[in-house]
This record gives structure tokens, sequence and C-alpha cells, in this order.
């Protein structure tokens, strides 16, 4: 419901939903397509970053800013951070926040994800991003954190936290725990490219709003580099990856119900894809050449 604005005759909307993961899963796309809907008023951009934001006083409780000024049609605003749900602390700010918060996360293979992420930072940021061997290991932790990593640089935390963004089954259980598993809604990134209109059609759904008269043109929205220059995974590299999602992604299929027989992490595990053929696969998008690795 929208509240007047201390002062002001304006009419302001707290928010209502989060699509809070998973990076380079489509996130950008969606949100982009439901900033379309009649009844949902755009968040001032795509990623407010207000429950990873560090330098706030959580203490205070005060979270009266987080809020943006509606039309009387609107209904919902949302806001797209797909940090949420690994950030550690993010979701319980979240919740504290509003514990009617509706999370919506769209998952992609964790390998899959985990190199378009690396891609993405070479590409972005190519004098201080790290080489693939050192961004696969430099925050590694066996599952999500709950605090952050003493002494942690901000910056280099954000952007070479790859790994744990990975943890999809921890996420949905941390989030199915804290807002009840009827305030989560999980989609599968392939089956959103297929069927985008479906997707929405869904989405709407959960979020207790009309569907879509007509499903908006599905947007390619931060699509990535073709190739970058750098060292490529190995059969090494991605096999530990697959031990080290295993018992995990296990866990979210349980959690989420999704089809994830397209994923190279379920082929892998199953032995209809060798490690060393996913690596092959990759390498053709790195040309090889010197990049950070401290």
């Amino acid at each position: 419901m929208a509240e007047t604005r201390p002062g002001s005759d304006q009419k302001v909307l707290r928010y209502g939903f989060s699509i809070a993961g998973a990076q380079k899963s489509g996130t950008s796309s969606l949100s982009a397509l439901l900033d379309k809907h009649p009844h949902i008023k755009p968040a001032p951009r795509k990623e407010m970053h207000y429950f990873d934001d560090e330098t706030r006083d959580w203490a205070s409780g005060d979270t009266s800013e987080y809020a943006v000024e509606v039309r009387p049609r609107h209904q919902l605003v949302g806001d797209a951070t797909p940090v949420y749900l690994w950030w550690p602390q993010a979701m319980q700010r979240m919740h504290a926040y509003n514990p009617d918060m509706k999370v919506i996360g769209i998952f992609r293979d964790p390998i899959e994800r985990l190199f378009s992420h690396w891609m993405m930072v070479v590409t972005r940021w190519p004098k201080v991003a790290r080489d693939w061997p050192t961004f696969l290991t430099k925050y590694a932790p066996d599952g999500l954190e709950q605090e952050l990593p003493e002494g942690v640089h901000i910056g280099g935390f954000r952007m070479h936290s790859g790994v744990v963004r990975g943890y999809y089954g921890a996420q949905v259980e941390q989030a199915n725990s804290l807002f009840g598993a009827d305030q989560v809604h999980v989609l599968e990134f392939r089956a959103f490219l297929r069927d985008h209109g479906a997707a929405l059609d869904g989405i709407t759904d959960f979020l207790g709003l009309d569907r879509f008269e007509e499903h908006p043109p599905l947007p390619h929205s931060m699509r990535g580099s073709d190739k970058v220059v750098g060292t490529p995974p190995t059969g090494e590299d991605i096999q530990g990856l697959v031990d080290r999602y295993r018992d995990d992604f296990a866990e979210f299929r349980k959690l989420s119900g999704l089809d994830c027989s397209e994923w190279p992490l379920q082929r892998l595990i199953e032995g209809d894809l060798a490690a060393d053929e996913l690596a092959a696969q990759y390498a053709k998008k790195v040309e090889p050449g010197p990049r950070r690795q401290d």
C-alpha cells in the first residue's frame, strides 16, 4: 500500500519484491521485462545494492528511505540486485525490512555461471581483474558465510567472489527459512530464455498481479564478450567444481524442483559429459595471455 512521504503529498511505495539472484542468469532481462508491467513501478536503477551496503548503520533499524515515489496505478516496486541471495546478512536485513517480501531467484548451471562471471569481470575491469586460477580460489569458502571475511576489501570481494554464488541449495534453503517457501519463486535460466512469456505469467501470478495482456519481447541485456585474454579452465578445475558443488546441487534440485537435466553440472555428475570436454569448450573463448594473478 502506498504511503504519503512526511511533509509532502507525494505517495511512496516500499519495496515489495526482489530479484535476488543469481548474477549472470538473466536477472537484467527479467528486471527489464517486469518494469514494463503497468502496475510495477521501476526502481531508480536496476541494482539498488541496498541490503549489501556495508557503510549503512544497520543497527539503527532505519530503512525508511528505501522507498520509491509512485503514481496511483502502481502496486509494487522491486529491486533486482543479484548478490542478495548470497551476500552475508543481506537476506536477514531484507527480512527485517519487510518480512512479506517476495523473493525471486533465477538460476543457471553454477559452473557455466562462474565462467560467464569471470569473462564479465575481465572484460569490464581488465586492469584489476584476476586471472582464472586466482578468480577460482581467491574467495572460495565451502558454503555460504554469515559474516564478511575479516579485513576484506569490499570491492575486491564483490568482484572476485565467484565460487560462493554457486551454492544455490544453501541460498534457497536460507530464503525459504527466512520468508517461507510460499514467498520464494525460482526459475531456470534456459527455460526462461525458451519461453519468457510462461515465466512472466508465473511471476505475475506469484506477485498477485494481473498477467501481461501481451508479453513484451525478451531483451538481451548485459550480453557478455565472446572472447577474453587469460588462462582457460582446465579439466582439473572443472572436476574440482563438480566435487565442490555436488552435495549443494542435490539439495538445490530437491528444494527447487527445477529441471536441471541440461546443466553441465548434472551431466558431469551423471557421466554424460567429461570435465576435459567442458574445459575444452571454455578454452575456445579464452585467448592465452598475461593477466593479474595475485
